[in-house]
């Protein structure tokens, strides 16, 4: 979205030169959404596989216990906040 922006105001002021303060948001949202994907690999990982995806049991505790031990998966990389 912050790219779609620099393009928009390329666009409509006819340069190639973006404010500074939309390089720096777009630097932050690039680094959160490394963030993110880091965080989020082990589940990926795990959802990836059709065989650990099976092992799951309409057991919440034993899902969450069995992520955990199993694939690092923990509450922090299920829960994503906007901040």
């Amino acid at each position: 979205m912050v790219d779609y922006a620099m393009d928009i105001h390329k666009s409509l002021y006819h340069t190639e030169d973006v404010p500074q303060d939309m390089i720096e948001r777009r630097a932050e949202v690039v680094a959160r959404l490394k963030a993110l994907e880091e965080g989020a690999a082990p589940l990926v990982a795990f959802l990836q596989n059709a065989n650990t995806v099976q092992e799951l049991r309409a057991d919440k505790q034993y899902c969450l216990q069995m992520l955990n031990d199993r694939f690092q998966v923990c509450n922090c990389n299920l829960c994503f906040s906007n901040g």
